[in-house]
């Protein structure tokens, strides 16, 4: 799978451990326990995400000026401690704290992960493989996801604290190893220095080109309205399960097969694009609202578990193009920046919308996913592109 120990397999260990989460299954019943409703859990989401509203750009400045190690050093130890704190939160306030910091964790990593990537690829001349090595990097992602999942349903046989506390610790660990990973990484050096530039120069450069690069405007745009809500997905899925009478002991489990479904999606999703072209991005984007109109209206022990599996794992199908679209218009001395920048926009309107979302959930699940689906499927045709934007420096249309 990997020839040698370098960036792209560390960031896919990285990306593996910092993902092996023991407890995700349970999280939204764990939190109901803390008297906790779907318009506050999906705040949590949402303060995560506006949290990385604010810290894109500084994180991604910071990433451009002193460099992708670093950033992903301080990424892993936000998220480290995140993790400990949640071992002793009791309370919404406790989450929320939790959140910020989970927020600014995710803010280092967001750009400076695949800006290293596709730099280290640069460097070995092989950028065009950057649709296949961020499905493959992204197939580690959901690995962790999927043995996560699955242990969780024999770690968690009991909603028990002992056992909740073990699943927590276990996470720990695991964050912990990712963490340490990141000390091995290399920023590449022939074809990426540190900028020269002072941040705020690196920063209009970076609105400049997504103002006047209309092909990448309209692929962000794309990538905006057409966000699949995976995490509100998953916040969703045991009161989806409960009023589909499925046992929650199937929680685990399901979401582990819907994670080698979105591994698979993830790894080979860019062999679609080798049969359909730019349109195989336009049938990953569409499927998730497709099967949210299915879970609207059907809640059936067999199909509803049917479904959540299909949707969750179809999510991942779109991640390889956007990662190759956005970078194939961006510099290397500013991609940290511009992919932050872009994360920027995608975090305040998911933070947004989990607002909205959860106080829908709370009067119909059904009107929920209904919601979901129509807003996905709009941007879908709205906004599709064409081979003409995804041409390498694509000239404004």
């Amino acid at each position: 799978m990997f020839k040698k120990f370098d960036n792209i397999s560390k960031i896919a260990l990285i990306n593996f451990f910092s993902t092996l989460y023991f407890y995700l299954p349970i999280l939204t019943i764990y939190y109901q326990q803390r008297n906790l409703n779907f318009v506050q859990i999906n705040s949590l989401l949402g303060i995560i995400t506006a949290s990385i509203f604010f810290a894109e750009i500084p994180t991604g400045l910071l990433a451009d000026k002193f460099g992708r190690k670093i950033s992903m050093v301080l990424a892993l130890l936000f998220q480290l401690f995140g993790e400990i704190f949640f071992l002793f939160a009791t309370n919404y306030l406790h989450f929320i704290l939790i959140s910020i910091i989970a927020g600014i964790g995710f803010a280092f990593q967001s750009g400076c992960s695949q800006a290293l990537v596709y730099d280290s690829l640069k460097e070995e001349g092989k950028e065009k493989e950057m649709k296949k090595t961020a499905g493959l990097i992204g197939a580690f992602y959901q690995a962790g996801h999927l043995v996560g999942a699955f242990a969780s349903s024999f770690i968690i046989f009991q909603l028990t604290k002992p056992r909740i506390t073990l699943a927590i610790i276990m996470t720990i660990v695991s964050v912990g190893i990712a963490f340490l990973i990141t000390f091995l990484l290399k920023e590449p050096q022939s074809t990426y220095r540190h900028s020269e530039k002072n941040p705020i120069e690196l920063l209009k450069q970076s609105f400049s080109i997504m103002k006047n690069n209309l092909s990448l405007r309209r692929i962000i745009l794309l990538g905006l309205v057409t966000t699949p809500f995976v995490g509100y997905l998953r916040n969703f899925q045991p009161p989806y399960f409960q009023l589909s009478h499925i046992p929650t002991m199937w929680l685990g489990i399901s979401l582990g097969i819907a994670g080698i479904l979105a591994m698979l999606m993830s790894k080979y999703g860019y062999k679609l694009e080798k049969v359909l072209g730019v349109n195989a991005l336009f049938i990953g984007t569409l499927f998730p609202g497709i099967f949210y109109i299915f879970m609207s209206f059907i809640f059936s022990p067999f199909i509803s578990g049917i479904l959540f599996i299909i949707n969750y794992g179809s999510m991942s199908l779109q991640e390889p193009f956007f990662a190759d679209y956005y970078n194939i218009h961006i510099k290397s001395e500013n991609r940290a920046t511009t992919l932050s920048a872009i994360n920027m926009f995608s975090s305040i309107y998911i933070a947004l919308m989990g607002l909205v979302i959860g106080s829908i959930a709370d009067v119909s699940l059904s009107y929920t996913f209904l919601f979901m689906a129509i807003l996905i499927i709009v941007g879908s045709f709205l906004f599709k592109i064409n081979k003409s934007h995804v041409e390498i420096m694509a000239k404004p249309e």
